[in-house]
């Protein structure tokens, strides 16, 4: 596996563990009655809000090696899609994609990756790269246990080759949240975590194709990695998803890749 690119420290870790060793010291002297409650709980909070930080700066890779981006010695920026495939909106990301000759690494969801094996095939058809988002991608996925992440992260590994694609390389968070336990799973299974350079925010109800274009604008430079959506976030006990606007976001963003001497490529075609 390529070692090329940026990748963020290791800082958050000795944090995790500090504050659940906090946790234990004032559990027990709670318990004794030398401190109140109150410190109790704050001291819980600290610990639990560890986890929120791990989306809210995800890049950062506060609890693991995360790539960030790619060697700058090529013009040369990555374009990948996560929470598909689906099936009304992966085809028009597709058919944006070969009318410009572009190729690009999709993150998929085992679950639907498995309802929409033809998708994949098609992915990988054209060229495109398919690599692992979790099976289920649910938001309490970096508070489980490693054992069960491995499981769950096996198990879109699985779905992914069965419907011809090559082993994944590569794992992005559901939602970007990181915890050691993803982190220990992802090294169990010799995957490497993968963040972003920029994101689009494409699948926000509330973005506007011009305010996801001039998001991505502003990172476009040799080595971005530039995270866009095929399909929205599942919602709440349905397998639908929200739309999301990637097909239009690309019509305006490819153009201007272009105009800037720069390729879209995949994420091993960024890292060779």
């Amino acid at each position: 596996m390529s070692e090329r690119g940026t990748y963020s420290s290791r800082w958050g870790r000795p944090i995790y563990l500090l504050s659940s060793l906090l946790c234990v010291i004032c559990l027990l002297l709670w318990l004794l009655g030398k401190i109140a409650g109150l410190w109790l709980a704050l001291a819980v909070l600290s610990r639990v809000l560890l986890i929120p930080l791990g989306s809210l700066v995800a890049a950062s890779g506060i609890f693991g090696r995360v790539l960030l981006s790619g060697p700058t010695d090529k013009p040369l920026v990555a374009l990948t899609f996560d929470d598909g495939p689906d099936p009304h909106t992966t085809p028009r990301v597709l058919d944006v994609l070969a009318s410009h000759q572009v190729r690009a690494t999709f993150f998929v969801i085992g679950e639907r990756a498995a309802r929409h094996p033809e998708l994949l095939r098609q992915l990988v058809a054209a060229g495109h790269q398919v690599e692992n988002h979790s099976h289920r991608h649910s938001w309490a996925t970096a508070f489980g246990p490693t054992e069960r992440l491995e499981r769950e992260l096996s198990s879109a590994q699985q779905v992914i080759e069965q419907a011809g694609a090559p082993g994944p390389r590569y794992f992005r968070a559901p939602i970007g949240i990181l915890s050691p336990p993803i982190v220990a799973a992802v090294r169990k299974l010799d995957l490497q975590l993968v963040g972003w350079t920029a994101k689009a925010r494409d699948g926000w109800a509330s973005t506007t194709v011009s305010a996801a274009v001039s998001r991505l604008e502003r990172a476009l430079r040799p080595g971005a990695i530039l995270l866009l959506h095929d399909a929205g976030e599942p919602l709440t006990g349905q397998h639908t998803a929200r739309a999301t606007i990637a097909p239009e976001v690309l019509q305006q963003l490819l153009p201007r890749l272009r105009e800037r001497g720069l390729s879209a490529v995949t994420l091993d075609e960024l890292l060779r």
